[in-house]
């Protein structure tokens, strides 16, 4: 818990009890939500101005699980045993039935496409927190891109991705349906101040 003797402004503030949410309620973010979470995103900081990325939203419940089924499968196959656990247990979804599903793609012939899109997710995932909106950054998009036959498989079940993008960072949105977590205890020692 960061110390709250220590006066904050709205920002920083956001920044400090913004948590990744696991358990949302099935009702969807407003439209109106998910412009200013989306605006928030387009203005996130760029190499060169560039602004390589795409913004994929996926609100459909029967495209989404069937997303989520491939993803899982991919899970299952991975080296990392943590992953393997998770995705064997029957009631793990990988999107934590969350109504939203943002992906970020990037132009691979950017300068930073892998630095702009995850700046642009952080931006988002801070701009739902500021709106009482819970998020999770979930990587398991990322990986079934990267497999075999990833981008094949996002193809056929039509989900936008321009060509010559992919996908860098993606996060799941949705109105929690948990009270809010504390925050795990930061490591210590991670700061040097050279003057």
């Amino acid at each position: 818990m960061p110390p709250r003797e220590i006066a904050m402004n709205e920002t920083i503030q956001t920044i400090l009890d913004r948590r990744s949410i696991r358990a949302y309620q099935p009702r969807q973010i407003r439209k109106k939500e998910l412009q200013e979470i989306l605006l928030a995103g387009q203005y996130a900081p760029t190499a060169m101005g560039q602004q390589p990325w795409y913004f994929t939203v996926l609100q459909n419940p029967d495209l989404l699980e069937k997303l989520q089924i491939q993803c899982k499968s991919v899970f299952l196959h991975s080296d990392n045993e943590y992953l393997r656990q998770a995705a064997s247990r029957e009631e793990y979804h990988v999107f934590h039935h969350a109504p939203t599903l943002l992906i970020v793609s990037g132009d691979t012939q950017a300068i930073t496409p892998l630095q702009d899109c995850v700046l642009a997710m952080e931006n988002m995932l801070l701009a739902a927190a500021s709106l009482g909106i819970g998020s999770c950054w979930v990587h398991s998009v990322v990986m079934l891109w990267g497999s075999p036959d990833g981008s094949a498989l996002f193809k056929n079940l039509g989900i936008a991705i321009p060509q010559g993008h992919v996908p860098y960072a993606a996060a799941v949105f949705g109105y929690s349906a948990v009270p809010l977590p504390e925050a795990a205890p930061r490591k210590p020692d991670t700061v040097t101040i050279q003057q």
